[in-house]
């Protein structure tokens, strides 16, 4: 079965911004992709459907063709662009839907958009990618829509792709993902971590007063850990280089990926292995939000 890629659609310009980065894992995998819209009629709308002389079921044939419609002009597009396209309706509420058509269509991969609301009738797309990212077995791609941006017809370029790591083999679970992704997208990936500062055997917070030798001593050993890694990935022929930074977590991700002119940021949903590790799903949530940059999640297991 060919590698398919999951693209869930509103029908809004917000929406479709996911679809430059679909478009660049669908040539570089190959994969197909899966173009998916979903539609729901409210439990209460028979009163109003009955005002408007139209039964729940024309309603629903309705949306199903303008749905289909706008489906079949996008995956138009991407077949004269070379890329392998299907397109499916599928009825319930969205995060649902898309999280069981994901397991259906056997997807390796969900790739939308974190933003797509453009009036009542569409998605509140932050809540709705919430949920399938809580929902998902398969990683997900999240990209941060931006009002009044054009949806460009061309893959993205993306050359760099920041993978944070805390140390745990839990965490280290995003990088078979993201090495798919560095390898169809010909990206180097950059090994990261805000070393954990210790002091007379305890966890201290985030920020604190520096101590002798501790700054030193914690990034030598964060060092060792991501040469360990990265000579593992070099031997996988992955184009691999490594970076540290003392500060806050959630913080120093976000600053050094913007500073660094990085594409994508890959990491895990969840990395805690004791009071001495990230608690990764909050830092994940904290990047998700804080950040622009688009971010590939995973949810360890």
């Amino acid at each position: 079965m060919a590698t398919r890629i999951l693209v869930p659609l509103d029908g809004s310009p917000l929406a479709e911004q996911a679809l430059p980065y679909a478009m660049a894992l669908g040539h570089g995998l190959p994969a197909e992709l899966l173009l998916l819209r979903t539609v729901s009629i409210p439990s209460d709308a028979q009163e109003l459907l009955s005002e408007v002389g139209l039964s729940e079921e024309e309603l629903k044939e309705k949306s199903d063709a303008e749905a289909s419609e706008y489906l079949n002009g996008i995956a138009t597009l991407l077949q004269q662009v070379g890329l392998s396209v299907q397109q499916v309706v599928q009825h319930g509420p969205a995060a649902e839907a898309i999280v069981d058509y994901a397991i259906q269509a056997n997807a390796r991969q969900i790739v939308m958009a974190t933003h797509g609301y453009t009036g009542i009738k569409r998605w509140t797309h932050g809540s709705v990618a919430e949920r399938v990212l809580h929902g998902s077995s398969v990683p997900v791609l999240l990209v941060r829509a931006q009002e009044e941006v054009s949806v460009p017809q061309q893959p993205v370029s993306c050359q760099r792709i920041l993978v944070p790591l805390d140390g745990s083999d839990v965490a280290e679970q995003v990088l078979s993902s993201a090495t798919v992704v560095a390898q169809a997208l010909g990206a180097e990936m950059i090994l990261f971590q805000v070393p954990i500062i210790y002091a007379s055997g305890s966890l201290m917070g985030e920020w604190f007063l520096p101590l002798e030798g501790v700054f030193e001593t914690a990034q030598q050993n964060a060092q060792a850990y991501l040469d360990r890694v990265s000579t593992h990935l070099r031997k996988q022929r992955i184009n691999v280089s490594t970076a540290t930074r003392i500060g806050p977590v959630a913080e120093s991700i976000i600053e050094h990926a913007e500073a660094n002119d990085i594409d994508l940021i890959a990491m895990c949903t969840h990395g805690r292995t004791g009071l001495a590790r990230w608690t990764l799903g909050s830092v994940a949530d904290r990047v998700l939000r804080g950040g622009s940059i688009p971010i590939l999640l995973v949810r360890a297991r």
